[in-house]
């Protein structure tokens, strides 16, 4: 069966096909938007909002080799590390001159779009579908700002050298955030749906600006709750009012017209690790968009070597793993195993004991890794003995998508960048667990039969429930009090999206660094009995927990909460724009 393949991430390529002769070549530049030969046909929107679908995280673009999957150890985070430690979560940012990610480029290649397109003199039923693109895009740009720099200016028309508003003051959030949500309110109406969209999941569709749009509202209703009343709130904002929409949004994508379901084979011990290992993703009702691969085109990267052979440095930390519950759905004292059980056979009673999510989700001892031409291998133990690319340093490994029959698993020294596995974009989980968060931050009745008791019934854990967990400030302290409901929520999220790079975020909406600062991410209980005749470089705690960063962080991390939830803007854009004011901490 010929492979159907995205037309995602290969811009260059699409627009060139079929286009290389000179009449091509001596096209005037698209950028110039006085250019009259183009934007005439739906083809010639369709081949310029392409270029925009570059910017998803996927494979070698973010998480180093991981991906997505890697991308919480390279930012940072509670629950995944990399070799060394955060210099976000540590305070040790420094000022930045120039640069930096307050680039305006992508912004002005998309409101170049809405200047031009009306020129088109096709059917609007023709283009549509790419004008709902353009206006994914543009909020998706600026859903990227207002994350990284909070308030920053609207602009709706392509700024050029003499415009006048490239000097004007930053929007406050909120009126951004109020125009990215009706950017995305036309995406959703323009949009085709996955059923009929050219490329079916992808491509842009309804069910991706819908669950698009819930993310927004969900990350700026939290934003304004959890900030209120500290410099990076907005005066006057209403929480609720972005709640409202989060929820909706998502609850509108759970509609059963929209065909979206959860990925399963009835195999609780392997469906979630398998739903990220796959190639082909065309099938996945879970799946609303994803990046397809191919090693023909010249389209690969080397994924499968990362969750097999080697680690690109990235670790799972023990705040991840006491986020898991038992198979009877209770708590587990994680802590109090350890004090007992280390090592390899903790891995093992963890594995036997807990959610199943957790064991497809690190190795654990006997597990497969590889069954191909390298051979056949189980994990033994986890890479503390190895270093760079190769190290673990927490003794809990990331296996989370692993494929033991990629031609690539376990490439040792042979391996080459051919990995054909498939990058998850948006998926339906995440549309779940957005209703659940919203309508609980809203007071209002949780729906869990169709939402969080979904993704318990996959795993073959029980239904939702609040718990008691005497252990919880060893791994959420967030700080400040919430209710038991919103606790259980943001464990279950914690679980189901661990390693897919959502923590970051969460932690700086949440308003969380409690969880961070003063304190150093640990480790499983080590034991050196499974190190007999094999040297390595290991600390130890108190507790006999992995304590990696003990050196380099004596006191723990020292997060700025005045200054680093938001990053600094350009000095030198300071001085070129004097009604650009900088952000708190940073003047």
């Amino acid at each position: 069966m010929k492979k159907i393949i995205i037309l995602l991430y290969t811009t260059v390529i699409l627009l060139l096909v079929g286009s290389c002769s000179e009449d091509f070549l001596d096209r005037p530049p698209l950028t110039q938007i006085e250019n009259e030969s183009y934007w005439k046909t739906a083809k010639d929107l369709e081949n310029y909002t392409v270029q925009f679908y570059t910017v998803f995280p996927a494979f070698n673009t973010v998480g180093s080799f991981l991906g997505v999957i890697g991308w919480d150890g390279s930012r940072g985070s509670d629950v995944q590390i990399s070799s060394s430690p955060s210099t976000v979560w540590n305070g040790t940012e420094s000022p930045v001159s120039s640069g930096g990610n307050w680039g305006w480029g992508n912004i002005r290649s998309v409101n170049i779009f809405f200047k031009n397109y009306t020129k088109c003199k096709d059917p609007f039923e023709k283009y549509k579908q790419f004008l709902g693109e353009a206006h994914f895009f543009k909020a998706w740009f600026y859903f990227e700002k207002v994350r990284l720099y909070g308030d920053v200016p609207w602009y709706t028309d392509p700024l050029e050298m003499d415009s006048e508003e490239l000097f004007k003051a930053r929007d406050p959030r909120t009126t951004v955030v109020d125009s990215i949500l009706a950017h995305l309110d036309k995406a959703i109406e323009y949009l085709e749906p996955v059923a009929t969209v050219k490329g079916k999941n992808n491509r842009l569709s309804k069910q991706a600006a819908l669950l698009f749009k819930s993310r927004v509202a969900l990350f700026e209703g939290s934003w304004q709750k959890y900030h209120k009343g500290t410099a990076f709130g907005t005066a006057g904002a209403d929480p609720s009012k972005y709640f409202r929409q989060a929820a909706a949004a998502a609850e509108t994508l759970m509609d059963a017209k929209y065909g979206m379901s959860l990925y399963s084979n009835n195999d609780p011990e392997n469906d979630y690790c398998k739903l990220f290992s796959l190639k082909d993703q065309l099938a996945n009702k879970e799946v609303i968009l994803w990046k397809a691969y191919s090693v023909n085109r010249d389209l690969s990267h080397s994924f499968q070597i990362y969750v097999s052979d080697r680690t690109a440095g990235i670790s799972m930390t023990f705040e991840q793993v006491q986020h898991y519950l038992g198979r009877n759905g209770q708590p587990y004292d994680y802590f109090s195993l350890g004090k007992t059980v280390k090592g390899n056979a903790f891995l093992e009673k963890i594995r036997a004991d807990c959610d199943p999510r957790l064991s497809q989700t690190i190795w654990t001892p006997g597990a497969l890794m590889w069954d191909n031409t390298f051979g056949k291998a189980t994990f033994k133990k986890p890479f503390l003995d190895k270093s760079g690319e190769a190290l673990n340093n927490t003794g809990f490994q990331i296996r989370k998508g692993n494929d033991p029959k990629s031609a690539l698993a376990g490439g040792g020294v042979s391996w080459s960048s051919s990995d054909e596995t498939g990058a998850i974009i948006f998926r339906y989980a995440e549309a779940l667990l957005n209703y659940a968060e919203a309508k609980a931050e809203l007071g209002e009745t949780v729906d869990y039969t169709k939402s969080i008791n979904l993704l318990r019934k996959r795993s073959g854990m029980p239904d939702f429930a609040i718990t008691d967990d005497p252990n919880k400030d060893r791994y959420a302290d967030y700080g400040y009090n919430i209710s038991d409901q919103l606790k259980e929520i943001r464990r279950e999220r914690t679980v189901e999206l661990g390693a897919e790079g959502f923590r970051y975020d969460d932690i700086r909406r949440w308003a969380a660094h409690k969880l961070l600062k003063g304190k150093r991410p640990k480790g499983y209980p080590f034991a050196a009995s499974d190190w007999t005749g094999t040297k390595i470089n290991y600390k130890i705690d108190a507790d006999g927990l992995l304590d990696p960063f003990v050196t380099q962080l004596p006191n723990g991390y020292g997060f700025k909460e005045n200054r680093d939830y938001l990053e600094c803007i350009p000095l030198n854009e300071i001085t070129l724009n004097n009604n650009l004011k900088q952000n708190p901490g940073w003047e």
